[in-house]
C-alpha cells in the first residue's frame, strides 16, 4: 500500500481509503469490525465516514466501537458534519453552534477524544464562510481536530474559506471531497487547480460511478436488485448514469482492461490513484474480501500512454 501526504499537511494516508457510508446500513457491528480489521491487514488506515451515515450516527458509532482501545490510533479517522441531523433552524449547517454540537456527538460516538480530519459536509451558504472557519480552527487549536477539510465545496468557496484562514492566521483546509470518477470529471475544470493552488489534498468519493465502474450494469436490462440504481429511492437519478453515452464508455474501458489484464475496479480506482492531486480514494465496501479487491488497485500502474488513451475514451464530447 502507497502513503501519501494528505493536501500540504504533515498526515499520511492510505491511497485507498475505506468509507464508511455502508457501515449501519448495509454492514452490523460485527461485520464493521471485521470489514475495518481487513482493511488495516491491507495497509488501509484511512477511514472516511460522516455524522449522518447509517442513519443517527451509527456509522460512527460502529467504527468506534471496532477501534476503541488499542487500534484507535494506527487509524486516521476522518469525519463530516453539516448533513441534518435535528430539527428545527439550527439542526444542520455549519454554524459554530452546530459545529460545536457536532464535534462533541462524533467524539462521543467514535469513543476518541480526536478526529483526525473533520470536514464540511455540506456548504452552508447560510452562514458566513468566516464563522465556519474560525470555529474550526478553535477544534484545532483546542486539540479536538488534527486537520479540517471540505467536501462538496465550489472553487470558490475553497478559494474564499483558505483566504479567511489566513487572514486570520488559522487552520486551513487539507483536503477537498468531491465526487470524481473516470465517468465524472467535471472536478477538473476549475477545482483541482484550485485545490493545487491552495495545497488541498483531493479525496475523491463515488470512485466506482454508484457501481457503473465495476460492470454490474448492462446496456437495454433493468439494474440489478440490490444494487444502487435497483433501489426505487434512487431510481429517478439512474438516467444520468445509465445512459447511451456512459455504456459506450464502460465499453471501451471494460475491453481497454481486458487487454492490460486488469478488471474494470482496478483500472477505476488504479487511474484516480494516478491523478497526482489525489490523496486517498474512498471506497466502500460490505465484506472482507471486498476490502481486499480495493487494496490491490493500489498495485496498479498506469503508462503516460495509457492515461493520454483513457483521456481519449473519457473525454466529454
Amino acid at each position: 500500500m502507497e502513503y501519501r501526504k494528505l493536501g500540504h499537511s504533515g498526515l499520511d494516508v492510505s491511497v485507498i481509503g475505506l468509507g464508511g457510508n455502508t457501515f449501519g446500513r448495509r454492514c452490523d457491528a460485527a461485520l464493521t469490525a471485521s470489514i475495518l480489521d481487513a482493511a488495516l491487514d491491507a495497509g488501509i488506515q484511512t477511514v472516511d465516514t460522516a455524522d449522518i451515515y447509517g442513519g443517527g450516527g451509527t456509522s460512527e458509532e460502529y467504527i468506534g466501537r471496532a477501534l476503541d482501545g488499542a487500534k484507535r490510533d494506527q487509524w486516521v479517522v476522518m469525519t463530516k458534519f453539516g448533513g441534518r441531523t435535528q430539527e428545527g433552524p439550527n439542526g444542520s449547517g455549519s454554524s459554530r453552534r452546530y459545529i460545536r454540537q457536532q464535534v462533541t456527538a462524533s467524539l462521543a460516538r467514535l469513543r476518541t477524544d480526536y478526529i483526525d480530519v473533520y470536514q464540511v459536509h455540506f456548504a452552508d451558504r447560510r452562514t458566513p464562510l468566516g464563522e465556519t472557519m474560525a470555529a474550526l480552527d478553535d477544534l484545532v487549536r483546542e486539540g479536538l481536530v488534527r486537520y479540517i477539510g471540505c467536501s462538496n465545496y465550489s472553487s470558490w468557496q475553497v478559494a474564499e474559506s483558505q483566504w479567511q484562514a489566513r487572514n486570520r492566521g488559522g487552520a486551513e483546509f487539507v483536503a477537498s471531497q468531491p465526487p470524481y470518477s473516470l465517468l465524472n470529471r467535471d472536478v477538473e475544470r476549475d477545482h483541482i487547480p484550485a485545490c493545487l493552488h491552495y495545497g488541498l489534498g483531493l479525496i475523491p468519493y463515488s470512485p466506482l460511478a454508484g457501481g457503473f465502474l465495476t460492470g454490474k450494469y448492462r446496456p437495454g436490462e433493468d439494474p440489478p436488485a440490490g444494487t444502487r440504481y435497483g433501489d426505487p429511492a434512487v431510481a429517478r437519478f439512474a438516467s444520468r448514469v445509465l445512459s447511451e453515452k456512459n455504456f459506450a464508455r464502460l465499453g471501451a474501458l471494460e475491453r481497454f482492461a481486458s487487454e492490460r489484464s486488469l478488471s474494470l475496479l482496478a483500472l477505476a480506482l488504479g487511474w484516480l490513484a494516478a491523478q497526482p492531486v489525489v490523496s486517498t480514494v474512498i471506497v466502500g465496501a460490505t465484506s472482507p474480501e471486498q476490502v481486499a479487491q480495493n487494496a490491490a488497485s493500489a498495485e496498479v500502474t498506469l503508462s503516460s500512454e495509457d492515461l493520454s488513451a483513457l483521456d481519449e475514451i473519457t473525454a466529454d464530447r
